[in-house]
């Protein structure tokens, strides 16, 4: 009697195959970049309506988005020029100096090394950087 032997055994179909091994790590890679690009346009929006924040008159408003824009690294080319123009032309109802050192650690978290020019002339124009509120 002629036997029919199977392609593989069922002690070899416990383990997994080539194909299934990069089949699986292609979906794992096609997910996380889906993700992480999803996670970025989140981001995006994050940050842009923190730049708004930050473009505000009242100063907690302002801080606080001063303080979160360090948390988007990268979204950086977005938020840096927003902490520079901050930093060189805008006031707030009270506590500007404050603001300004806010938005300048900031720009230091982000590693913005554009910013070193504008940060200078904001030291040399006289504006109050020492701390108005905090202390």
């Amino acid at each position: 009697m002629d036997r029919i032997v199977p392609y593989r055994s069922e002690r070899d179909m416990s383990r997994p195959t080539r194909f299934g091994c990069l089949t699986l790590l292609a979906i794992a890679v096609a997910l996380t970049l889906t993700v992480d690009a999803g996670a970025q346009e989140g981001d995006a929006a994050r940050v842009g309506a923190l730049i708004q924040d930050l473009q505000s008159r009242d100063f907690d408003r302002a801080h606080a988005a001063a303080e979160r824009l360090r948390e988007f690294p990268a979204q950086r080319a977005q938020s840096v020029p927003a902490l520079v123009q901050a930093i060189a032309s805008r006031e707030w109802d009270r506590c500007s100096a404050d603001m300004r050192d806010a938005a300048a650690l900031a720009l230091a978290a982000l590693k913005a090394k554009d910013a070193v020019v504008p940060l200078l002339d904001l030291v040399k124009s006289g504006k109050p950087i020492e701390h108005e509120c905090f202390e």
